[in-house]
Order: C-alpha cells, then structure tokens, then sequence
C-alpha cells in the first residue's frame, strides 16, 4: 500500500486538488453569496475563470502525460524482450488510462452530483460555477454593482 501511494502520489494530490477546487468555492461561498453577490464582480468573475482555465488545461495535460509514459513503458518492456514484465507493464498501462479518464472526468461528475443529485442551485453562485466549469461561457459585467443587496 505504501508503495502504491508513493507511486501515484502526484495523481492523488491532483485529484484532491480538483475535488477542492470543484467542490470547495460553492461550499465556502454559498453562504455568503446570497447576501453579497459575490459572483456579481468582474474581479471574482475573472479569478474564476482563470481558475477554470486552469482545471481545463490540466484535465486534458494529466492525461495526456499519463497516457504517452505507459506507451513508454510498455513499449521499452516490448523492445527489451523480455516476456515477464510484459503483463506487468501493461497493467500499469491499463491503471495509468483508467486514472487519465478519471482526472478528465472528475470535474463533470462533481458538477452533475451537485446539480442534479444534491439539487445545488444557489441563483446567486451560479455565475461563478459557471465561470469555473465552462470558462468559454463565462460572461464577465462591465462594470460592479454599487451596493450590496440583503
């Protein structure tokens, strides 16, 4: 067990921190967005974006680096010839794909349980989700409101 958690430490640390930054701003900010408009800022609006930027381009990246060194390793163990580790390097293949779909999937399974299953649905926050989870649709005021809103 020690070993396997050496081994994919930086695939778990990955996945919490997308569980964090998925899950944690609507936790954190729920409630106190109602009462401040919290997602109404153009400041928080583009940090949440960025933040989405960011969680995009890393749950395509992870995968892709998981994916290119199991064919690395698969195909050293390949021309190497030796027929023993061959099933060994393929199961860490296999792992290294099933972690991939994983990372690239966790956000939207974590968007879905929050919306569908819970039945999340904060008006006020979901300018921010929105920003954070499909930053290509993120739509940012020109300007702050002036007062807040009780």
């Amino acid at each position: 067990m020690k070993n396997f958690l050496k081994k994919y430490q930086f695939v778990i640390i990955l996945t919490l921190l997308l569980i964090v930054l998925c899950v944690g701003p609507k936790l954190v900010f729920a409630a106190t967005s109602s009462k401040l408009n919290f997602c109404q800022y153009r400041g928080t609006r583009r940090a949440f974006k960025i933040l989405g930027l960011v969680i995009n381009f890393i749950k395509i990246l992870v995968p892709i680096i998981l994916i290119i060194t199991g064919i690395m390793s698969l195909s050293k163990t390949i021309f190497s010839g030796k027929s023993e580790d061959f099933t060994a390097s393929l199961t860490l293949l296999v792992r290294k794909c099933i972690a991939g779909i994983v990372i690239f999937l966790l956000p939207t399974v974590i968007n879905y349980a929050f919306d569908s299953l819970i039945g999340y649905n904060d008006a006020s926050f979901t300018a921010c989700t929105r920003c954070m989870l499909t930053p290509n649709n993120c739509q940012i005021p020109d300007e702050d409101p002036d007062t807040y809103t009780d």
